[in-house]
């Protein structure tokens, strides 16, 4: 270790890698945002549980079955100990929305600035928490590796070969960036990364579609990097910007 310390303090840039250190501004605002998807993934096991004693006993599949519209039909539905089984998660169940929905707008009313349109004031602020620092990455393969999403390869000699994403990268940021790309399908069709797939996108073969909207959001990772930097102009992307106002 001294060695490389002192290799790289010479000179060698490849002795030793940086780590970056969050500053606590940074590391409380990724704390709010990774605390939103525990509270939606509980949620989500919550739910289920309920869901698949209904399914269980013969009433099919409800969804949100603890809130107020389904409960009330629920209630007239199903056995009155059934209803106490389920009565133990609907108040966790009501307290998890209550709670999710108040992390929703205080991660949403931290964003500032311009963004695309389709890209939500919570997806931009959950993204930001996760990169922590744009300019950290000095090319777009770099940004790409973030989320995971560039192409493994078996390369030999003269001959490349490349296969499916890689996912070694930070999973929240891969599925952010998913979400983004099926509302910049929706709201933004002039997107030039979303123009390349359009053929793709209107086809009925879900696998091809899969692939597309992974490599449109590849694309619009290292394009929000551009943009974050500098490097690029959203006229130059096609790309519509808005300020602080919601979608």
């Amino acid at each position: 270790m001294t060695s490389k310390l002192f290799n790289y303090l010479n000179g060698d840039q490849e002795a030793l890698q940086l780590a970056r250190v969050p500053t606590e501004a940074q590391e409380q605002l990724r704390l709010a945002s990774r605390e939103h998807d525990q509270m939606v993934e509980e949620r989500k096991r919550l739910g289920a549980k309920g869901n698949a004693l209904l399914l269980s006993q013969g009433f099919g599949s409800w969804s949100n079955w603890w809130r107020p519209k389904a409960w009330v039909q629920l209630s007239s539905l199903v056995p009155q100990w059934l209803l106490e089984r389920l009565k133990i998660w609907v108040d966790v169940l009501k307290m998890l929305d209550e709670k999710i929905c108040q992390a929703k707008v205080a991660l949403a009313r931290a964003c500032s600035g311009p963004r695309p349109k389709g890209v939500g004031a919570l997806s931009q602020m959950q993204l930001q928490s996760e990169v922590l620092d744009w300019s950290l990455y000095t090319n777009r393969r770099k940004i790409a590796c973030l989320a995971g999403m560039v192409p493994s390869e078996w390369s030999t000699g003269d001959e490349q070969r490349r296969g499916s994403i890689t996912k070694v990268g930070v999973p929240a940021i891969r599925r952010i960036i998913v979400e983004m790309v099926w509302r910049m399908i929706l709201f933004q069709p002039q997107y030039k990364a979303v123009q390349k797939w359009q053929e793709v996108l209107r086809g009925t073969n879900p696998a091809l579609k899969k692939k597309a909207v992974v490599a449109i959001g590849r694309q619009l990772m290292v394009d929000l990097w551009r943009l974050q930097t500098g490097r690029v102009t959203a006229q130059e992307l096609n790309l519509v910007m808005i300020g602080d106002e919601g979608v």
